[in-house]
């Protein structure tokens, strides 16, 4: 009944949102006669048979002159995909600054004689998005200088500084092993996902060779796929991750010739918890830290002794992972972990929102003319404007305090992130820090660029009900912004930078 409940309740918001938008007035746009000449170029490109039926809304907002300027259907309300991730970052900047820190816990409620721990270890986690590999090191090494080398207890995780829920309530439909959907918990690892290396054996018939990273005991592997000679023999690798009462299962079947190269497939795990707590027991044993007792799950006993506390890197750099690779488990660690903060333990999905909806009251949103509900926008729920996207973006900008990180923490146009592959042609390319945004049948990319005479502007692009591929959608949102780079203000004569590539024509549509 409450889940019911819920999803009449946030029709009736988004159906009010969509109503508010339909009636709201058009933004005011430039008057420049360029502008003019950029909307008219831009309408050509947007008559590709990829627009059709294809819901678009735009908007590109100078943050110099503070005028829109051109937009088409901002203020109506779009699935943005992961752009909802820039509104996470800036909440979270906002609140807390570039400097935040995540931490783990080791407690122990024994004692330490000469180099033996004589007593249980608990590891608690406080939703730290970047315990990963590197991070294990420094932490198990702090123990092994405390000096430990033999802990004679159990090792217990503790995990109840976030709720019980592993994924967020609007993910029902997603379940599968891909990395994209791992789980969250307050004690995580390595994004709570492996990696399987899976090459060709060396004689034909026999199994190919499979690594996993890290390997641990959380970790089974059933491989039942064979080498054969070439491609013609060959039908499918297949790799997938099955849970188990206890443990994952890595199964790999199907065929791979001896001529391919080794292959990489990232997977999620099931069971944070224990996922990181096997981890952390090999980790020890690599540093010659011998334990004697088994696995447990618990809680720190309030009499419990700190015998070290880790600091993840700091927000910013956490951030860089978050944006320019597009990782929902680290948007949504970073939600619940604030959660807890600011309204206490556990930390839900649901008080994350609460912040969320906070900063856009804060930008002059009432909650009616919205919908959020994760942080990482996997969920086709969430329902945002250009217009408001361009606000976040706005409202980052004018905040020295923590614009550097921001922009830092979007994809270079052609050069990293999600945006590695795109427009590589255009030498001015990386004038567009930009958030990509991509679910089937919508695709979204929102940021900043600088024009051709230097000036500085938002942007904000969202596709929604798409009737071609993503593919061909990006194009049409890289076509869009080469237009843009070109853009100049009349009158502006040889400011900026000049180039043959600026005299050259629009692109075509």
């Amino acid at each position: 009944m409450l889940n019911k409940n819920l999803k009449i309740k946030q029709l009736m918001i988004v159906c009010g949102c969509l109503l508010w938008a339909v009636a709201a007035s058009a933004q005011p746009l430039d008057t420049d006669p360029a502008a003019d000449r950029l909307w008219t170029d831009i309408e050509s490109v947007l008559k590709r048979d990829c627009n059709g039926t294809t819901r678009l809304g735009m908007k590109f907002y100078s943050l110099e002159r503070k005028t829109t300027l051109l937009a088409k259907n901002s203020n109506v309300l779009f699935t943005p995909a992961s752009n909802m991730k820039m509104i996470t970052s800036a909440m979270a900047l906002k609140r807390v600054g570039p400097d935040y820190r995540f931490y783990t816990r080791l407690y122990t409620n024994g004692y330490i004689d000469g180099d033996t721990l004589k007593g249980d270890v608990y590891i608690k986690g406080f939703g730290d998005p970047w315990l990963v590999s590197e991070q294990m090191w420094v932490l198990v090494n702090a123990l092994r200088n405390l000096p430990v080398t033999k802990i004679e207890g159990n090792l217990i995780a503790d995990n109840h500084f976030f709720e019980d829920q592993h994924r967020v309530a609007t993910w029902a439909n997603y379940n599968g092993s891909e990395a994209y959907l791992a789980p969250m918990g307050a004690l995580s690892f390595n994004f709570n996902t492996v990696t399987v290396y899976v090459e060709p054996a060396q004689e034909v018939g026999a199994p190919p060779v499979v690594v996993v990273d890290p390997m641990t005991d959380y970790i089974r592997i059933h491989n039942s796929a064979t080498t054969v000679a070439g491609r013609k023999d060959h039908e499918r690798l297949i790799v997938n991750r099955l849970p188990r009462r206890d443990h994952d299962e890595i199964i790999v079947s199907g065929t791979l010739p001896k001529t391919m190269a080794r292959k990489k497939y990232f997977l999620n795990v099931t069971d944070p918890q224990w996922y990181t707590l096997h981890a952390f027991r090999k980790y020890l044993e690599q540093a010659g830290i011998a334990v004697g007792g088994g696995l447990e799950r618990g809680r720190v006993p309030d009499a419990a002794r700190l015998l070290y506390e880790h600091e993840s890197p700091p927000l910013a750099d956490i951030l860089r992972g978050l944006n320019k690779f597009s990782n929902n488990f680290i948007a949504e660690q970073i939600l619940r972990t604030l959660a807890a903060d600011v309204y206490g333990a556990p930390g839900t999905t649901e008080n994350g929102v609460k912040l969320l909806q906070a900063y856009m009251q804060s930008l002059g949103y009432a909650d009616d003319r919205y919908n959020v509900v994760d942080g990482s926008g996997l969920s086709r729920q969430n329902m945002v404007s250009p217009d408001q996207i361009v606000a976040v973006l706005d409202d980052a900008y004018q905040d020295l305090g923590i614009f550097p990180e921001f922009i830092a923490a979007l994809g270079v146009m052609g050069i990293d992130g999600s945006v590695i592959d795109r427009m590589n042609g255009n030498r001015h390319a990386q004038k567009i820090r930009a958030k990509t945004g991509t679910l089937n049948h919508v695709s979204a990319l929102s940021g900043y660029f600088q024009s051709m005479d230097g000036e500085r502007f938002a942007f904000s692009i969202l596709l929604n009900d798409l009737n071609c591929s993503n593919g061909k959608a990006m194009k049409l949102e890289d076509d869009i912004l080469d237009l843009a780079l070109r853009f100049k203000r009349s009158g502006s004569g040889n400011a900026g930078e000049s180039s043959n590539e600026a005299d050259a024509p629009p692109v075509s549509p």
